[in-house]
């Protein structure tokens, strides 16, 4: 597991056409990482201080310019494709823009760290699709309407290949989030050159210095301070739009236009201004209000893009709304007055530093070490952290409870043995950190197509599933829980379609694993028995626990005080012995008349006959049927049920059972071999199958306090042994060694 110390980095950038914050961003980043520049081509103009400094490690690929709109397109990506064997030099990848994101996706040798800096996704086929697509006569729109879809799947396709995605401000993770329906791996502002943009004066002008295109809205700042004829306003900038905006400024004595000046010229325009405006349609992110800020100078912005989340409204600069109109900037600057301005210049310069170049390289770096290729990589699948029937609302029935608890751990101990963590998710995951996840959206057939796809493109290491299948692209050293085969023992439970689901998934989970692991001696005992493997081939890893304590009744005398419920907590379903309890409920409510059974749990198989039960036995008002429950809930009901059952024969494992004793309510389970393993002495066991035991079994923890007092104590002490990090340490001890 020792880094590389050395790896060959370079950064891959469309072109160095013109002087904009996403040029300067990857310009400085490739001199403080001493990495190659590998771009279409390079503008002498642009940048011309930094491109000296590269020297030899700028690669322009071509002199040649094509500059025709639809064309250029293709001769970009062309040129990456001639000359595409350059990529696969380096170790570590860093692209920015379209074409070069592409270019990188589908180049660059497998193994390498492939990295993206988004500015933004292509608008042009999301958000902005309608727009751009009007802006062609009718004739050509249905042939911009294919190419916008031919390029939205090239970028789709390009992203999702890249390890690290990196966002420049939350207003970007959002775009990317709902264009692509993944996410970003972390967001890192673009960086500030703070120590060139110094306070000077405060003068008496304002100044505009943003690149001037449609998006800028420099039009509309000229035209305002037409009406300003007392204030001065100097656009220090270019851009396609520049002659429209010297016509508007043709015969106003108080606006200047200079067109594009040097660095340090621009760097005294900011110094002596008295404050900068800057209020661009929807911004990625921004740079100049913060340049603005770090020479000591507030701003006049809008309340649009990345400008939202990098101004403190009324400090830093004055957000006026978004979709702006001439009067709204009149009245921003009729605020901004020199004294205003004035006391702003400690609180500016105080907020550009968090966004200093130092800053940008610091985080950046982290990513790289973190994410040194040299060192291993452990995927694991997490596409049942959550219930996927029900995205998004946290449902779980034990196997989500199992994965998320593993998963947690297993991700804490891999870190601290200094290996990469990936953790593919359909949805990004709140509690895990987001620097160690891939989100891949939700599909058909996820495990099959999407995360089979990704193990193809960047191969871990090991490979781990805690819940399904193991993918055909997965690496040698991969691994699986299987958590039961009760549809092998008691084949008579299950559908045809189950039986035949979960023996294939089982058997390619064993075809394709070094190792398996599973959550008891019982389940284990069974695998081996039922595929005919060696011992040594699975491996018990005893199923942990996470204290409620928290939340439950904290000692036996308020444990008397609990309402006359019977709990039953999983899927309604036949396989679960649910309608042995309610038929066990029904002889013990026959003398008990003021006690409820409650079951919370999803229908599953032969519910519709368990309820058909409740109601020939005249029990509905007895027996409350709930369905799913939130884990608030469940909770309020392991808080205030006297007794719990769980009466299922077949069972893998049961979390359900330590929820109780960690609740402290004395249990009731069927007397199998995993119950009795997992539960030891701090339950009652009745005969599987006989509701007539089951009863009797109830009845006598109804009245027997001293009984129901021993029982707790000895549940207690089962869940302060219970660890998920144990469990994980044995799995992860495993999967190095």
């Amino acid at each position: 597991m020792q880094k590389n110390k050395n790896p060959k980095i370079a950064i891959v950038h469309d072109h160095l056409g013109f002087c904009g914050g996403g040029e300067r961003t990857v310009l400085l980043l490739a001199l403080e990482l001493g990495a190659d520049f590998i771009t279409a081509y390079a503008d002498s103009e642009t940048f011309s201080e930094y491109q000296k400094k590269l020297g030899n490690k700028l690669i322009p690929l071509t002199k040649r310019i094509v500059n025709m709109r639809v064309i250029r397109f293709f001769w970009l990506r062309g040129l990456f494709y001639m000359r595409r064997d350059i990529l696969k030099n380096y170790d570590i990848l860093i692209a920015s823009s379209q074409a070069a994101t592409e270019a990188v996706a589908r180049y660059s040798r497998k193994d390498a760290l492939k990295i993206v800096y988004t500015h933004t996704t292509p608008r042009r086929v999301f958000d902005q699709y309608k727009i751009s697509k009007n802006m062609y006569p009718l004739i050509l729109r249905p042939a911009y309407a294919v190419f916008a879809l031919f390029w939205k799947k090239l970028y789709l396709r390009a992203i999702s290949k890249f390890d690290i995605n990196i966002a420049n401000s939350n207003n970007i993770r959002a775009r990317i989030k709902n264009h692509t329906k993944s996410d970003a791996s972390a967001v890192i502002w673009p960086p500030v050159i703070t120590d060139r943009f110094r306070w000077l004066e405060f003068g008496d002008y304002y100044l505009s210095f943003g690149r001037v295109d449609e998006a800028k809205r420099v039009e509309l700042i000229a035209q305002a301070f037409l009406e300003m004829p007392d204030k001065k306003l100097i656009i220090a900038s270019g851009g396609p739009r520049l002659e429209a905006v010297k016509r508007i400024a043709k015969n106003a004595k108080n606006i200047q236009v200079l067109d594009w000046v040097s660095d340090e010229k621009l760097f005294d325009l900011v110094g002596r201004c008295q404050a900068t405006i800057y209020i661009p349609l929807d911004e990625d992110a921004g740079m100049t209000h913060l340049e603005s800020n770090s020479a000591g100078k507030p701003y006049l912005g809008v309340m649009e893009g990345g400008l939202i989340e990098s101004t403190i409204d009324n400090e830093t600069g004055i957000l006026i709304p978004a979709k702006p109109k001439r009067e709204d900037v009149i009245l921003g600057i009729s605020k901004m007055t020199k004294e205003w301005c004035e006391s702003k210049k400690n609180i500016c310069v105080k907020h550009a530093e968090k966004y200093r170049s130092q800053e940008f390289f610091k985080k950046i770096k982290n990513i790289i070490n973190k994410n040194n290729p040299d060192i291993p990589v452990l995927g694991i699948d997490a596409s049942r952290w959550e219930d996927p029937r029900y995205i998004g609302e946290r449902r779980r029935t034990g196997v989500e409870v199992y994965s998320k608890n593993i998963i947690s751990e297993l991700v804490k101990l891999a870190l601290e043995k200094n290996l990469r963590v990936r953790v593919y998710t359909p949805r990004t995951i709140q509690s895990l950190p987001l620097a160690i996840q891939k989100a891949i959206p939700y599909g058909k057939g996820w495990t099959r197509t999407k995360l089979n796809k990704e193990l193809f493109n960047s191969p871990p290491e090991y490979f781990f599933t805690p819940s399904y299948y193991i993918p055909k692209n997965a690496p040698k050293k991969s691994f699986a829980v299987i958590h039961d085969v009760i549809f092998k023992s008691n084949p008579e439970k299950y559908t045809l379609k189950e039986r035949l689901i979960q023996n294939y998934t089982t058997k390619l989970n064993i075809k394709r694993t070094r190792k398996i692991f599973t959550v008891s001696e019982n389940s284990r005992d069974e695998i081996i028995k039922y595929y005919n493997l060696s011992e040594d081939r699975v491996v018990y890893a005893p199923m942990g626990y996470a204290s409620n304590f928290e939340f439950r009744i904290s000692n036996f005398e308020k444990n008397k005080a609990k309402n006359k419920n019977i709990i039953y907590i999983g899927r309604i379903e036949k396989k679960k012995s649910v309608d042995v309890l309610v038929r066990a409920f029904a002889e013990f409510s026959q003398s008990n008349f003021d006690w409820k059974l409650i079951l919370a749990g999803s229908d599953g198989y032969g519910a519709d006959e368990i309820k058909f039960l409740i109601k020939k036995l005249d029990l509905q008002e007895k027996i409350e049927t709930l369905g799913f429950v939130s884990e608030e809930k469940k909770r309020e009901l392991l808080k205030t049920s006297a007794i719990f059952v769980h009466p299922g024969s077949l069972e893998g494992s049961s979390i359900s059972l330590l929820e109780a004793f960690d609740f402290q309510i004395p249990a009731i389970a069927a007397d199998i071999k995993v119950m009795k393993e997992l539960g030891d002495d701090a339950a009652l066991f009745f005969k599987p199958g006989d509701f007539g035991d089951l009863a009797v079994k109830i009845n006598e923890l109804a009245c027997n306090q001293k009984l129901i007092k021993a029982l707790i104590g000895k549940g207690d002490k089962i869940i302060k042994q219970k660890s998920w990090k144990e469990s994980a340490r044995t799995m992860i001890d495993v999967i190095l060694n």
